[in-house]
């Protein structure tokens, strides 16, 4: 039983390693971009939810301007 958890322990590091490398890679490929001003307000702002009313009158008038 000893031997199944050192195992697991080692093979716990290696992912932790091989995740720590991985995160580096990434971080090194795509540059971590913040948001301008516009996106931030874009992002943080609450969504406007419409009803199914206003969805169905939406999508019927597309169809009828094809």
């Amino acid at each position: 039983m000893t031997t199944v958890v050192e195992t697991l322990n080692e093979i716990q590091e290696e992912l932790r390693e091989l995740r720590t490398l991985y995160k580096g890679l990434v971080e090194r490929l795509i540059p971590v971009e913040e948001p301008s001003e516009d996106e931030r307000g874009t992002i943080e702002e609450p969504d406007d939810i419409v009803s199914e009313e206003e969805l169905l009158r939406a999508l019927g008038e597309k169809r009828v301007h094809r």
